[in-house]
């Protein structure tokens, strides 16, 4: 059986085309794994909303209602891949939030996935312009922190929170060229951002 992979997160953020959204639907449906990756994401995203700080209007370069489909699309996705306990969780956080998720899908931002140690998965989301970064570290060892290098210079950005999944979220850290977890000295993920 083939995972969704990073399809996982762009279905839970609502940027999968209709057809795609049928075949992920169908399978997680069947997959527990890809199911409870999708509902991580949604809940990363629910997070990620409620952190960000309240943000102007760009002025819209399409027509209003691309812009309602698109939170209409990241609505629909949320609410329909809930389909344990934890979705109600997410559930909730999302109904708290629903106007910074449309914030977020309606913004500039890059996300990459930081290559882990076994047990660990890590993702990256951060502004294109680095006005912020938002970490999400699922099996992260306790005390882990988060380290941004501009050039060769490490900067520790901070502890992960101890939640599940562990999240930090990071205001104007700029645009580094590295993203690191590092757990009791040892590298658990590492990534490089693309702006």
């Amino acid at each position: 059986m083939n995972h969704l992979d990073d399809d996982a997160e762009l279905y839970a953020l609502g940027l999968t085309d209709r057809e795609r959204d049928a075949e992920i639907e169908a399978h997680i449906a069947a997959c527990d794994a890809c199911r409870a990756r999708v509902v991580a994401a949604e809940s990363a995203a629910a997070s990620l909303a409620a952190a960000l700080p309240a943000m102007p209007a760009a002025a819209p370069r399409r027509a209003w209602w691309t812009t309602v489909a698109t939170a209409a699309a990241v609505v629909f996705a949320a609410t329909t891949a809930f389909a344990t306990n934890t979705a109600h969780t997410a559930t909730s956080e999302l109904n708290r939030t629903d106007g910074a998720l449309v914030a977020i899908a309606s913004s500039h931002f890059g996300h990459t996935t930081l290559a882990s140690d076994p047990g660990v998965v890590a993702k990256a989301i951060y502004s294109r312009d680095g006005a912020w970064c938002y970490v999400i570290v699922t099996g992260a060892p306790r005390g882990a922190h988060v380290v941004m290098y501009k050039g060769t210079t490490p900067h520790d950005m901070g502890e992960l929170t101890g939640g599940r999944p562990a999240t930090l979220f990071v205001r104007n850290p700029g645009r580094p060229n590295g993203i690191t977890v590092v757990a009791d000295n040892h590298v658990v993920a590492h990534g490089m951002p693309v702006f």
